[in-house]
């Protein structure tokens, strides 16, 4: 089911079984999703990278990746743009800067326990029923369940990754961080640029990294432009020069070094494998 407002704020709710996997090379590659898997084991195949979920566990996309392969029996989706769930200025945990979206460079994969699967199987029922509500009031209770939903996984995400900061600041910092990073790598590629638009200097950022994380801000960078290399090399038929330039590189063997140092082999060998 599908909810959209004159002014294109939109939210998808539904229950998919692998007749309708045709839907994630139509219908769901825009926004930010939530795949919740509700039987057996879901292999997915997303940028190249293999990801299985298990029962009742739940990955978090946006819509800069790409889901290349999915077998599975059943799953629940959420999809949403920004335009109907994104808000900047408050509620940075749950708000598409936060830890599920753009707080960290791998996939999170969150495992629901035995003890909260009632809670989220009645918000689901919920959230179903009010899909088909045609009233004035649709709209702030789709996103109040929406923010319900982000804040129960957000709770058992922070339970299962013990290593997550405490410190408020920090973690603020480290996901405007990533968040920056995944809007502007293809024009702003060193650590200043990122520290110039936080008002920090580059030393600062350095050591809340090392602190809270096991990436420093240029892994961050490097991470995010060698992604998209590999996605334009494999999804596009680009030439390594256009793609280098894109990127932002100053020549194409300035490219190829920094590929091959990240992956082993040059871009033109990767594209053929």
């Amino acid at each position: 089911m599908k909810y959209q407002t004159k002014v294109d704020e939109t939210i998808f709710v539904s229950e998919i079984v692998p007749e309708r996997s045709y839907m994630f090379n139509q219908d769901l590659k825009t926004g930010l999703s939530i795949i919740w898997n509700k039987e057996g084991e879901t292999n997915l195949k997303i940028d190249n990278e293999i990801i299985t979920i298990e029962e009742d566990c739940a990955i978090f996309l946006t819509e800069f990746h790409k889901i290349d392969e999915i077998i599975f029996k059943k799953m629940n989706v959420i999809q949403f743009n920004r335009a109907f769930y994104c808000i900047d200025d408050y509620d940075h945990e749950t708000g598409c800067k936060g830890l599920l979206f753009f707080g960290a460079s791998k996939i999170p994969k969150i495992a629901i326990p035995k003890k909260k699967k009632k809670q989220f199987h009645l918000l689901w029922e919920v959230l179903m029923m009010e899909m088909e509500e045609s009233d004035d009031l649709k709209l702030e209770m789709l996103r109040n369940l929406l923010k319900r939903f982000l804040i129960l996984f957000l709770r058992i995400y922070k339970n299962q990754n013990g290593s997550l900061p405490n410190d408020n600041i920090s973690i603020g910092l480290i996901r405007e961080y990533n968040f920056l990073v995944e809007k502007n790598y293809k024009e702003l590629t060193k650590v200043t640029d990122y520290a110039k638009l936080l008002f920090k200097s580059p030393k600062t950022l350095s050591n809340i990294f090392k602190k809270f994380i096991d990436r420093t801000p240029i892994q961050i960078i490097n991470e995010r432009r060698l992604l998209e290399a590999k996605r334009l090399l494999i999804y596009t038929e680009k030439s390594v020069q256009d793609i280098a330039y894109e990127l932002n590189f100053k020549d194409v063997p300035s490219f190829s070094n920094f590929f091959s140092s990240q992956i082993g082999i040059p871009p033109s060998k990767f594209r053929l494998q």
